[in-house]
């Protein structure tokens, strides 16, 4: 299943949380941070399309909307999530 921020100046009731956190209101760096300490390990080699090996959800930073950017150019938030089957994201580490 795949839930995208609902869009530049749109609303939407529907949140997607994780650990605790509004993937699409929370910065970032602060979800990803977060889920550091808690022990979990964060594939962010893509900066853009970070994952949670063995968690698999996927979380893409990638939008043509303007909306607020980070240092690197990244948006801010993440703006969809991919929440897939355990070992879906294992090909980013079979190398």
């Amino acid at each position: 299943m795949e839930m995208w921020w609902p869009g530049e100046s749109r609303q939407s009731t529907t949140r997607v949380l994780l650990d605790g956190h509004d993937v699409f209101a929370t910065p970032a760096d602060t979800v990803l941070a977060e889920l550091r300490e808690h022990g979990w390990t964060v594939d962010a080699e893509d900066p853009e399309n970070v994952v949670v090996p063995g968690v698999s959800p996927g979380l893409t930073r990638q939008t043509s909307q303007e909306v607020p950017r980070d240092g690197q150019g990244l948006p801010v938030s993440f703006t969809s999530v991919l929440v897939a089957g355990k070992g879906y994201y294992d090909f980013r580490h079979a190398r």
